[in-house]
């Protein structure tokens, strides 16, 4: 009997919800008036009173401290600033129409409802720098990346590496085509989000091992130009993807 899989990965992405500049989402667009800001750097932290600052803060520094870590592996480091907003949970639901499992969202905007932005520390953090990889491959690949990549980079780039996810994932029988996980997961079956999270992370982990971090950059800016998927793989990594599909679905 094989193990079922006892994790859930909590954020989800989506692309082309709403503009980056200006805020344009209809439903937090009357609340752009009231929104507080701190910034960094590399981020800037919306929020909506001095009663939350101190999450933004915390936030804040975490996010500065990803985009060096994230930025040393991959050796890239976004220029333009990256905006965070951390929303009340009923309008984190009303503007990202996120599945009721997503802690995160990345639209063109790093996305966090408040209720779960004031978590614990590591798991602040988990979501912070998944979310901020989902921006740098926007930054590399525009919207052309598939999911499973997308993903899998982002929970790769978490500070545990998503370590406990593919360590579960070694006790399970069932896998997923990664050829299938090319769209949203937020559209996948409840039992098979997990799954999908698992396996993505666990691809692109055997990616890094088998050419590095640089070559899984490689393909993210073939891609940007519209190249076709399995012409850019096979040019970045050197391999077919069929074939690394059929390694890593073993």
């Amino acid at each position: 009997m094989t193990a079922p899989l006892a994790f859930l990965r909590r954020t989800v992405l989506i692309i082309g919800v709403c503009s980056a500049l200006p805020m344009t989402c209809a439903p937090e667009a009357t609340a752009q008036q009231r929104l507080y800001q701190r910034s960094g750097a590399h981020f800037a932290v919306m929020f909506e009173g001095p009663a939350d600052e101190a999450v933004a803060f915390r936030a804040l520094e975490m996010l500065e401290a990803a985009y060096y870590r994230i930025g040393s592996a991959l050796n890239v480091y976004p220029g333009e600033p990256v905006e965070v907003v951390l929303h009340t949970l009923e309008q984190f639901r009303d503007v990202t129409k996120s599945p009721a499992w997503a802690a995160g969202v990345y639209d063109g905007r790093i996305r966090i409802p408040i209720k779960d932005a004031d978590r614990s520390p590591d798991q602040l953090a988990e979501v912070l720098a998944h979310e901020y990889t989902h921006a740098i491959v926007a930054t590399l690949a525009g919207r052309s990346a598939p999911t499973w990549l997308n993903e899998g980079l982002a929970g790769v780039m978490e500070p545990n590496g998503s370590r406990k996810e593919i360590e579960a994932l070694g006790r399970v029988g069932a896998r997923i085509p990664l050829s299938k996980l090319d769209g949203s997961f937020g559209g996948l079956p409840g039992d098979q989000v997990a799954l999908a999270y698992a396996q993505s992370a666990s691809a692109v982990q055997r990616l890094i091992q088998l050419r590095g971090a640089p070559a899984v950059v490689s393909l993210l800016r073939g891609l940007k130009n519209d190249t076709p998927f399995e012409t850019a793989f096979q040019s970045a990594l050197g391999m077919r993807f069929e074939d690394f599909e059929g390694m890593v679905a073993r």
